[in-house]
């Protein structure tokens, strides 16, 4: 008889934890589905305004925070510059800067963006890619190419190799800056989505009306620098469009804190 009563106790208890989980499960969703709605108004009232956005993405990823050190001159990859090219370093001593004597052509790619001329002979077995956010925001013929931590481009000065041409389209020289001794700090943490700071952009009244943003991009920049390392987080970077000007946004990733400039 006594078994029966802890029996029937323990099939109560049960039920009432389901129904406990149940409706916490759905406190939850109602709070997702209200977040999502308010996110729903506030990019109609941006597209109201005629603000032109990107096929943003609503995706959560997944980025840590990340240490490194400068490189030197003696980042140089093995290129084949031969007898046409100087190579000397930049005032800071970190990375290298290279003058081509007579202008270079590379090769066009025509499977990229763009007709982008082709970065495989140089950047790329560096372990840089093209970057069209940060090349968008040049004023000359400059390209930018960023180099990828942890599957991330970095956009901060100390990360990116950058292509001068001239008016004919060829590469007249190029600046290198490498990271090294890259490490992790912590275990990969959520961001927000592209969407989430898209939404953060226009609270801060970084994007108003007929500005056009282009697609985002999470990438590394830099916050701090410590004992010889710099600390960089993932943030989202857009390049922006007022009609008269063009600058990068950027959110950070984790806080939705506005670090634009």
């Amino acid at each position: 008889m006594q078994f029966k009563r802890i029996k029937l106790l323990m099939l109560i208890l049960f039920l009432l934890l389901d129904i406990f989980l149940f409706n916490w499960w759905r406190a939850g969703r109602v709070v997702n589905d209200q977040v999502t709605d308010a996110n729903v108004n506030i990019i109609d009232e941006m597209k109201n305004q005629k603000i032109r956005l990107p096929q943003f993405s609503t995706k959560v990823r997944y980025s840590s925070y990340v240490a490194a050190q400068r490189g030197d001159k003696q980042i140089l990859d093995k290129v084949s510059l031969g007898k046409n090219a100087t190579v000397s370093e930049p005032k800071d001593k970190n990375g290298v800067i290279v003058k081509f004597k007579t202008a270079k052509s590379l090769e066009r790619n025509e499977t990229s963006r763009d007709n982008e001329f082709d970065s495989q002979s140089i950047a790329a077995p560096a372990g840089y890619r093209y970057n069209n956010i940060l090349t968008l925001d040049k004023n000359n013929t400059d390209r930018v190419y960023s180099q990828r931590v942890f599957g991330l481009p970095v956009i901060a000065d100390y990360g990116i190799m950058t292509f001068q041409y001239n008016n004919v389209d060829k590469v007249t020289g190029f600046t290198q800056r490498k990271l090294i001794n890259i490490e992790k700090l912590r275990d990969d943490r959520a961001t927000i989505t592209e969407e989430e700071a898209i939404i953060a952009l226009y609270r801060y009244n970084e994007i108003g009306s007929g500005d056009r943003l282009s697609d985002g991009q999470l990438s590394y920049d830099t916050t701090i620098h410590v004992n010889g390392f710099d600390i960089y987080l993932p943030v989202w970077a857009f390049e922006a469009y007022s009609g008269h000007e063009k600058y990068i946004l950027k959110i950070n990733a984790f806080t939705g804190e506005n670090m634009s400039e």
